[in-house]
């Protein structure tokens, strides 16, 4: 599996950048050339952000693609394991580059309009499953942000 997404590579290859992962057989001598891990984590999050930030039937390629609009959110444990497990979903149906994503609201709430969740995976680096966590944030306008350290 790549570590950077297919358009990502093109750019890359395009800018010239060296260490840019290229398709295994992309030519003659050419070998797969894993990007360094921040750059590979940029782009999950850059991903993750675009897909949590487009509504659900606005890619007429996939009608699944995105969040659901949802309401106003009760702190009742169904309506938070839905939007839990909806989020859990997206992740897995849309980054396959994270592996066993689980999320989770965070306890805490230190502002009553935005709702933050933790997201637990694991990535693929040099072969082994490295835990990470991400700090996922939805505000009053629905939003997400996600950070690479929870806060």
């Amino acid at each position: 599996m790549h570590r950077a997404r297919l358009l990502e590579r093109v750019a890359a290859r395009e800018a010239g950048v060296s260490g840019a992962a290229a398709a295994p057989g992309a030519g003659p001598g050419a070998a797969p050339l894993a990007p360094a891990a921040p750059a590979l984590l940029r782009s999950v999050i850059a991903h993750l952000t675009r897909v949590l930030n487009t509504r659900r039937g606005s890619v007429p390629i996939d009608a699944g693609f995105g969040m659901l609009d949802f309401g106003p959110v009760d702190a009742g444990a169904s309506d938070v394991a839905d939007l839990e497990a909806r989020l859990q979903t997206l992740i897995e149906r849309y980054e396959p580059r994270l592996l066993h994503p689980r999320v989770r609201l965070r306890g805490e709430r230190s502002d009553a309009l935005c709702m933050s969740f933790d997201l637990e995976a694991s990535i693929l680096q040099a072969g082994r499953e490295q835990p990470w966590c991400l700090a996922t944030r939805i505000d009053a306008q629905g939003r997400v942000r996600i950070d690479d350290a929870p806060e």
